[in-house]
């Protein structure tokens, strides 16, 4: 929540710095939002109950595929941003940006693949309160 909030006034007071800096920011905008996007999606599935499969479940791996391709794509976004040349004035937006990436491949990321992978309903259950928080950590 926090760090989301840091980003938008980070790069509310970059965007400001002129030319120079407008191609810099204009891609790192365009792959945080495709990040998030990314990260909404699997959470709606997760709110929907789409990742609640048994292993026997012949879609069971398909979820499990899919909750990797989420951090996979997330890894390469982290790693086309944390390639982008900056200011000094973009570096604390480059920093928090790259930083939220990373909090969603380690933190969301790996939560969510353990708690597809996981099948007794009570660590379920609190791999979905983990998750939720972590949602909420993430967001404005």
């Amino acid at each position: 929540m926090r760090m989301l909030a840091l980003i938008f006034m980070i790069f509310t007071m970059c965007s400001c710095m002129g030319n120079l800096e407008s191609g810099y920011n204009e891609k790192m905008t365009k792959l945080f939002h495709s990040c998030r996007e990314k990260m909404d999606e699997s959470y709606g599935k997760l709110l929907e109950g789409e990742y609640d499969v048994d292993k026997s479940d012949y879609s069971y791996h398909m979820k499990l595929n899919e909750a990797r391709a989420l951090s996979s794509y997330i890894k390469g976004i982290k790693c086309e941003a944390s390639q982008l040349k900056y200011s000094k004035t973009a570096e604390s937006f480059h920093i928090a940006t790259v930083g939220y990436m990373t909090e969603i491949v380690d933190g969301y990321g790996v939560l969510l693949i353990k708690y597809i992978d996981e099948q007794k309903k009570g660590a379920r259950k609190s791999l979905l309160r983990r998750l939720l928080m972590k949602k909420r950590k993430l967001q404005p």
